[in-house]
């Protein structure tokens, strides 16, 4: 059972379904400039050493963008999944509701903020993004 009332489950769903768009269109930005890069360059001769450790460096930014919105992609998902089965908002820790200013901030949030510090702190810090 959700521990989001009905009247919001609706909005949480459209912010997620967004997010999710989104998140798709920048990987396949990204991923596409990433590919322009490193093919460009080796279609000209006059590209100097310089220029092409510039165009390695950028092609390396977008791919770890990309890789980090594939993660969010998942996170987002698999909370659009919790939505459907009828659990978003439920702690997977505790069981307990997840705050619903949490959501708001963090609406793929999978623990309530104390296990959430619980977590972290049992991890040696944060290994991701955390609210």
């Amino acid at each position: 059972m959700s521990a989001v009332p009905g009247t919001e489950m609706a909005s949480f769903r459209e912010v997620l379904e967004r997010r999710k768009a989104a998140l798709v269109s920048e990987i396949e930005a990204k991923l596409a400039e990433a590919r322009a890069a490193r093919v460009a360059p080796d279609a000209s001769a006059e590209t100097d050493g310089g220029d092409r450790a510039v165009l390695d460096v950028t092609s390396e930014i977008d791919l770890a963008t990309a890789s980090r919105d594939i993660r969010e992609l998942r996170d987002t998902e698999a909370a659009l999944d919790r939505l459907a089965k009828g659990t978003f908002g439920l702690c997977e820790s505790c069981g307990d509701a997840i705050a619903l200013g949490r959501l708001r901030v963090y609406p793929t949030a999978t623990r309530c903020a104390p296990c959430q510090s619980d977590y972290e702190r049992s991890r040696g810090g944060a290994q991701g993004t955390s609210l």
